[in-house]
């Protein structure tokens, strides 16, 4: 008999402590019972009393608080043993991840995590995806603004879609007050070791040998460079997305017959001052990135090396609440036979509060009351696209002010 419902291992990290925040709110609600876990027992009390005083929650008696480290397996898998899903929030996931996925394996407890590393994603998926299917366990990574929104948003217009859904564009766009915004420092370590690892992703991608994806429908290659479309700069989005949206499309495949949808993620710029920022920033990163000496420049100087954008304190409350987040979807398909040009358009839409922080937090919640309350899609190392009922996912999130919206279903132009 487990102890807790969920536990959430990292509950004093940056992001742990929004994660606590939004349990704080919701959890009551679903009738489930949590434990923060960490190294620390006295950080732990002290988030707890922050965070309950914030939410203005009187008692908290029945929150549990557990001593581990992932230094100490023993301590991971005993973690494990008292939690039927563990909610992973220490990162960066290449160095501290496997241990967490082992020990929920060993503890017979569902494991999810926020990581947008798609070679630590994918090694998890090869290494133990038959593992945690047998056991009736999901494995599942990229549950926070990596990549939900994108993941699941490709699956709520492939869901919603009069027809066969073949080419798939999404364009991101993170909005930002007069405040500005900033980046905690574990988020930059992982976007470091994420283009770091680039050529060890190949190289692991190309020894797996995955069959590649069957094309459906007329031919699509995604947009490179950089373009203006509808006033404002694009070009292709560098995170994970495209990654995890892949894996899902290709699980749903093999596994379910479904038609695959072709896609391509892009980022769009509302404003031409942080295009022109990121442009130079991005060619200085780049290159540092490259080597092990300017690595360690970056992680060492953070603050410096970006102009201020990464800092160990993180966004301030004021950025956090001036902070917003769109992606908006086109896709393209068939209301009937897959031959010549596609004859149907559906556009959507989805948004919601400040994506680092609150809707991450968000996001990762609703998925684990979703595994824990509904069940999932299916159990493996997989997605949340590939794992999580949509229809009832995005239900949750809208109740948590995550907008999913059907904007418009039209032929395409001639």
């Amino acid at each position: 008999m487990k102890e807790y419902d969920i536990v959430v291992f990292g509950g004093t990290g940056y992001t742990g402590i929004h994660v606590v925040r939004e349990l704080f709110l919701t959890a009551k609600t679903e009738d489930l019972t949590w434990a923060i876990a960490g190294r620390s027992i006295e950080k732990m009390r002290n988030v707890l009393q922050t965070v309950a005083a914030e939410t203005e929650i009187n008692d908290y008696t029945d929150v549990g608080v557990i001593v581990a480290n992932v230094d100490d397996a023993d301590s991971i898998e005993e973690m494990c043993v008292k939690a039927k899903l563990v909610m992973n929030c220490v990162g960066p996931y290449y160095l501290w991840g496997r241990q967490v996925v082992e020990g929920c394996l060993a503890g017979n407890s569902h494991y999810l995590d926020i990581s947008g590393e798609p070679l630590f994603m994918e090694q998890m998926e090869a290494d133990y995806h038959t593992k945690a299917e047998e056991l009736g366990l999901v494995v599942t990574s990229a549950c926070g603004f990596d990549s939900v929104p994108a993941d699941v948003g490709v699956r709520f217009v492939q869901e919603n879609f009069p027809g066969t859904l073949t080419v798939i564009e999404t364009y991101v766009n993170a909005k930002v007050g007069d405040k500005g915004f900033a980046v905690h420092l574990p988020t930059f370590q992982c976007v470091v070791n994420g283009f770091s690892t680039a050529s060890s992703l190949q190289k692991f991608r190309r020894e797996r040998k995955l069959p590649r994806l069957p094309k459906f429908g007329a031919p699509f290659r995604p947009k490179g460079g950089v373009w203006r479309e509808n006033g404002v700069f694009c070009s292709p989005f560098a995170g994970s997305d495209r990654s995890v949206i892949i894996r899902s499309q290709r699980y749903l495949h093999e596994k379910e017959q479904k038609v695959p949808a072709q896609s391509g993620v892009y980022m769009s710029f509302q404003s031409t001052g942080l295009f022109l920022y990121l442009c130079v920033f991005g060619v200085f990163f780049i290159v540092l990135v490259q080597t092990k000496f300017g690595r360690r420049l970056l992680l060492k100087y953070p603050k410096l090396f970006t102009l201020g954008l990464v800092s160990a304190e993180g966004a301030t409350p004021e950025q956090i609440e001036q902070s917003s987040f769109s992606l908006t979807f086109r896709g393209q398909g068939y209301s009937g036979d897959m031959e010549g040009s596609p004859d149907t358009v559906v556009e959507a839409v989805v948004s919601g509060p400040d994506p680092g922080y609150v809707s991450c937090s968000r996001f990762i919640t609703q998925a684990a009351y979703s595994v824990l309350r509904h069940g999932p899609r299916n159990y493996g190392v997989l997605t949340p696209g590939a794992m999580l009922d949509i229809a009832e996912y995005v239900d949750r999130l809208r109740k948590r002010e995550i907008k999913f919206e059907i904007i418009n279903v039209s032929k395409p132009q001639s």
